[in-house]
């Protein structure tokens, strides 16, 4: 099986006003208990135990503040957003082993990922000829695995999906598209400027629920210039992160029952 190197993102503070601030007293989510591991040692723990991860760049701690994995890992620093800690994530990758072609980037509050799951998914981006490979998990497959669990749902033309944290990227798009990066860091919270970057049409159509997993692909190749693939992935815990209280104590729960069936 193919061996790919991993980022996991870690970085961001939970600011007062968030719903996570109390239970992490202002610290990384990633570092929140999960029975006994930490977010950031299961996800590790599952991505180290797969067959098809190699290296493990986390980015926004700075170092293992006493957590335990498999095998060492390396850290970068927070670089201030979610998409800089990527890119910086990867660019550290590509400084370490510059043999790195292709890239894995995970969240690190997905912690009941399994290395099946990361397998499953680095199996099905083969033959690893596309720029950028993007999951998402529909409404019903994610409900099924975790009922009530007060997801944020964007409701396109194929049905209502939630962001999977797993993506596959070539890692020298990091370099060959710097200022669309740029653009689109800057204009996440200004539609206009969204729409001179992925295109007014695009826009439209997703303000209408009119957008297609094509449509996605299509803005995906003219930001990029590469070919990029959106795939419905079958495994809702790639989607199920820990945004809200309930959301950690409804993981919580899952992990301590599914290791209690396993004891």
């Amino acid at each position: 099986m193919t061996t790919i190197n991993c980022v996991v993102l870690a970085g961001g503070l939970p600011e007062p006003d968030d719903p996570l601030y109390e239970m992490t007293q202002g610290k990384s989510k990633a570092l929140l208990d999960m029975n006994g591991r930490t977010m950031l040692e299961r996800v590790v723990d599952a991505l180290q135990s797969s067959q098809s991860i190699g290296e493990v760049v986390v980015v926004g701690l700075g170092d293992d503040l006493g957590m335990t994995f498999q095998r060492p890992v390396n850290h970068t620093p927070d670089y201030g957003s979610m998409l800089k800690n990527a890119l910086g994530g990867i660019a550290k990758m590509r400084e370490l082993y510059p043999e790195t072609n292709l890239v894995m980037v995970s969240s690190a509050d997905i912690p009941t990922l399994t290395p099946e799951i990361v397998d499953d998914f680095i199996e099905n981006c083969a033959p690893y000829d596309k720029g950028m490979v993007y999951n998402f998990v529909d409404k019903p497959t994610l409900e099924a695995r975790f009922p009530n669990s007060n997801r944020t749902y964007v409701k396109l033309k194929d049905g209502l999906i939630a962001g999977g944290d797993l993506t596959l990227i070539q890692a020298d798009l990091s370099d060959t598209n710097r200022d669309v990066w740029e653009a689109l860091t800057n204009a996440r919270k200004h539609a206009w400027q969204l729409a001179r970057v992925v295109g007014f049409r695009f826009l439209f159509k997703f303000l209408l629920s009119q957008l297609s997993f094509a449509d996605i692909e299509d803005a995906a190749f003219r930001i990029t210039g590469r070919p990029c693939r959106v795939m419905l992935n079958p495994h809702a815990e790639i989607a199920m992160d820990a945004d809200k209280p309930a959301q950690v104590e409804l993981l919580r729960a899952d992990i301590k029952s599914r290791e209690i069936y396993e004891s």
